[in-house]
């Protein structure tokens, strides 16, 4: 019955990410810790700010030039938890607590999506990112902006 459900909730999410090939979701899917490049592509092509038809590099460097990436990291850089919960927020304009109206940060957009569930069981912010976590937490941002009918 687990089983179940999890594969349920897999198809449910790979479904929120609509216009994707269905290669990369496969790929992501199976990646045990995604990278900054593939995060871009994920997310910019999910928030309609690039085509379908970049690919990760270009997708990356869009992130950058809006200023949503870190200095350190780099397209095949694996992502932490907290630096993908500030690119979701900033990318679907998920406003939280007043620090993060403020001052958006990795930790404050972290804690922002715990407390919206889109984060959820036992996590630490400087974790790495499966892509299974990259797609279920899309998928919940979809759930909690409505974008999910």
């Amino acid at each position: 019955m687990k089983r179940i459900v999890i594969v349920a909730i897999l198809v449910l999410a790979a479904l929120a990410v609509y216009g994707q090939s269905n290669e990369f979701v496969d790929g992501l899917i199976g990646s045990k810790s995604v990278t900054f490049g593939q995060v871009s592509y994920l997310v910019l092509v999910s928030s309609d700010n690039i085509s379908e038809d970049a690919d990760s590099a270009r997708a990356f460097e869009l992130l950058s030039n809006m200023g949503w990436a870190p200095a350190r990291a780099k397209v095949d850089t694996p992502i932490r938890l907290d630096e993908y919960a500030l690119i979701l927020s900033k990318a679907f304009g998920l406003k939280g607590s007043i620090m993060m109206g403020i001052l958006p940060s990795p930790h404050s957009a972290y804690h922002n999506l715990a407390a919206l569930q889109v984060i959820q069981g036992r996590t630490d912010p400087g974790m790495e990112v499966s892509g299974i976590q990259a797609v279920q937490m899309l998928g919940r941002v979809f759930d909690v902006l409505g974008l999910n009918k």
